[in-house]
């Protein structure tokens, strides 16, 4: 007999277990918690920003050229399973009602250090401001 799938998991990344190295099922549970009965898509977007999290940031593609073809992404966009999973979680942010957005700040030279996405996770990604409606 196959367990039943609890409604958020249907939109949730690779969930451990049964997923070697998924987001951990009480961390999803945690966020479905606090957002899926208020807006899915925002829960959804959290769990997929929370499973890449997890993973290795990849090199981020500017140009693809081919022979006689070339192909620019403005900006930049990472690559592999955390392009996927951040690409998954932007589809879902993209439904969030009321969003706030974050504007990076351009200063020279930055105000802030470089942080890994896991200490974005962490601690929040500071060198941003917050922007509402």
């Amino acid at each position: 007999m196959s367990t039943p799938v609890i409604p958020w998991q249907s939109w949730a990344p690779p969930l451990d277990p049964p997923t070697a190295g998924g987001l951990p099922v009480d961390q999803a549970q945690a966020i479905a918690d606090a957002t899926w009965a208020d807006d899915p898509h925002l829960c959804a977007a959290l769990q997929w920003e929370a499973y890449a999290a997890t993973l290795d940031p990849t090199p981020a593609v500017s140009q693809v050229a081919t022979g006689a073809q070339s192909v620019s992404y403005s900006p930049a966009s990472p690559t592999g399973a955390y392009g996927l999973a951040l690409q998954r979680a932007a589809w879902h942010r993209s439904f969030v009602a009321g969003e706030v957005v974050g504007l990076p700040m351009q200063l020279n030279p930055p105000l802030y250090p470089q942080r890994s996405i896991a200490q974005w996770a962490a601690g929040g990604w500071p060198g941003w401001w917050e922007v509402g409606p």
